[in-house]
């Protein structure tokens, strides 16, 4: 029996995820649809539940090692500090309204925080997974939104770290003081273990099969120091995976831990899923699951694209990061069901949690794949939501023979070798940071979105030879080869891709050159153009 459960268990999982798969949605939603299938129709015994629940926390424990191992210190100096301030901005201000708006609801003041916290973390492996997708991760929003989730993620952590203490009943100062001692003594113990594991590390990676008990060993020992230091399972995890990070076997601890963290965070979300009462729903829940969804999905990126406002960001910048958090994330589960080993939450706030984020993540999935399509259709409505900051508006008085879109990575590359030939060149970027720090180095240099046709009408093209774009979006490049070759058919236009495909279109478009970053290195993409020029 019980082994037959479990396999019914599976063929649901199978069966769901296959057609979620076919019509290319989020898998975690069909996790989240076969846990409340499972249980409303199906019943489980003692034995299979336990089971469940304990893989369940090993799926929460791997996945938080992994995120861990993925933050080394040299990613953390890489986070710009406009991308903290958004998410710790982000915060701060969707806990306070949501604690305002889920108290009016009628829930208590420690329901109401919990429920404010939970909800006001994003996912970040549903969005990063659609950027991924859409090869966007390079984009100046792929980057910012990279960081503020990263600096949700980290929050997430310090508040599971407080949750223990309330667990523990530390609510006077000094009970405080002594855990945050232990903390650090626990970080302390890690970081001198990583110095001893550095001095052996290659003999610990000649045998990639010693390498993954090492890293299980690893990973366990250190939950077992933190449960003696009073510290969660969730920080330990996440601690354990940080103290590796810095070696260089770390990237090979990952691939070889993510199918657990797979296998194992499947089974949380089907635990998930069955906290979900299909047959039990009534007006007060409906109304509930609808106003929390409301929040999360509109109010939550309203609050994102306010922050960004003040930060003078690109308006479609400010819509694609803000479209970003409108969905609830996997460290939202993992709280409440913290809360509810605490009896925080109860069974109703559990179903509640789990239907908004079932609502959340299939709609801002949609709302986020076709980002491109909504922003055209809406962005006369919300272009209030930009300040146009011009600092240089050079190339509307002169015409330059070359001009560089986008000066981040592989436009620096290029613009290092580019002024081997002595040419005057211009420079647009709608990165203002990028703009202040090249202006800074007497670059000719102006701000502007070039995706914008008003704004390309603007520039003066006489005596321009050359446009190279490093912009990685198709449509943009699509539009300035079109732009060009109506402005003036004489002007040769450089292009970067993502993909074959994208190569095949810009080249049929009347791209003169496209290249593909990952196949080109910016050294030979620059000797390509300096022949073109020449």
């Amino acid at each position: 029996m019980y082994l037959t459960n479990l396999g019914l268990i599976f063929l649901v999982i199978f069966l769901i995820s296959s057609l979620f798969y076919l019509i290319n949605q989020p898998l975690l939603i069909s996790y989240l649809i076969s846990g409340t299938l499972f249980a409303n129709f199906f019943s489980l015994g003692e034995r299979e539940t336990s089971f469940l629940n304990s893989f369940a926390n090993l799926g929460i424990i791997f996945l938080l090692f992994i995120v861990g191992l993925q933050l080394d210190l040299n990613f953390l100096k890489d986070i710009s500090k406009k991308a903290i301030f958004i998410g710790l901005s982000q915060e701060i201000l969707t806990i306070f309204i949501g604690l305002i708006l889920i108290l009016a609801l009628g829930y208590s003041f420690e329901q109401a925080l919990l429920i404010s916290t939970a909800l006001s973390f994003s996912s970040t492996a549903v969005v990063l997974k659609i950027l991924s997708d859409k090869k966007e991760l390079e984009t100046l929003y792929g980057r910012l939104i990279i960081g503020f989730m990263i600096v949700q993620d980290i929050f997430a952590l310090f508040i599971f770290f407080l949750l223990d203490l309330i667990e523990l009943n530390f609510f006077r100062i000094d009970q405080i003081i002594i855990s945050f001692f232990f903390l650090f003594v626990f970080f302390i113990l890690l970081f001198l273990l990583n110095k001893i594991i550095k001095r052996f590390e290659e003999k610990i990676t000649s045998n990639l099969e010693y390498l993954f008990i090492f890293s299980l060993s690893y990973l366990l020992g250190a939950i077992n120091l933190g449960n003696i230091l009073n510290i969660g399972n969730e920080i330990s995890a996440f601690a354990a995976g940080f103290s590796l990070a810095n070696l260089a076997f770390s990237k090979e601890i990952v691939s070889r831990f993510k199918p657990l963290r797979d296998f194992f965070i499947i089974l949380f979300f089907i635990k998930l899923g069955m906290n979900f009462p299909l047959f039990q729903l009534n007006f007060n829940f409906l109304y509930h699951l609808f106003i929390l969804s409301f929040f999360v999905i509109l109010i939550n990126p309203l609050i994102v694209m306010i922050i960004m406002y003040f930060l003078k960001f690109p308006l479609k910048v400010n819509f694609v990061v803000s479209l970003s958090s409108g969905q609830v994330s996997e460290f939202s589960f993992v709280m409440a069901d913290i809360a509810k080993n605490k009896n925080f939450f109860n069974e109703n706030l559990i179903h509640l949690i789990s239907g908004t984020g079932f609502v959340t993540i299939f709609i801002s999935s949609y709302l986020l794949y076709f980002h491109e399509l909504i922003f055209n259709k809406i962005k006369k409505f919300i272009s209030f939501f930009e300040i146009k900051e011009k600092i240089n508006d050079k190339g509307k008085t002169f015409s330059y023979p070359l001009i560089l879109l986008g000066a981040d990575r592989m436009g620096s590359i290029i613009l290092k070798n580019l002024e081997e030939l002595k040419e005057k060149i211009l420079i647009i970027d709608y990165n203002p940071e990028i703009v202040k720090k090249l202006k800074k180095k007497n670059y000719n240099i102006i701000y502007g979105d070039v995706s914008e046709v008003d704004f390309l009408e603007e520039l003066n093209f006489k005596k321009t030879k050359i446009v190279i774009s490093t912009i990685p979006d198709l449509n943009t490049n699509l539009l300035i080869s079109k732009f060009l070759k109506s402005e003036n058919k004489e002007i040769k236009f450089i292009s970067v891709a993502n993909r074959e495909k994208e190569k095949l279109e810009l080249e049929s478009s009347g791209c003169d050159l496209v290249f593909i970053p990952y196949s080109l290195g910016g050294e030979a993409i620059s000797q390509k153009i300096k022949e073109l020029f020449g």
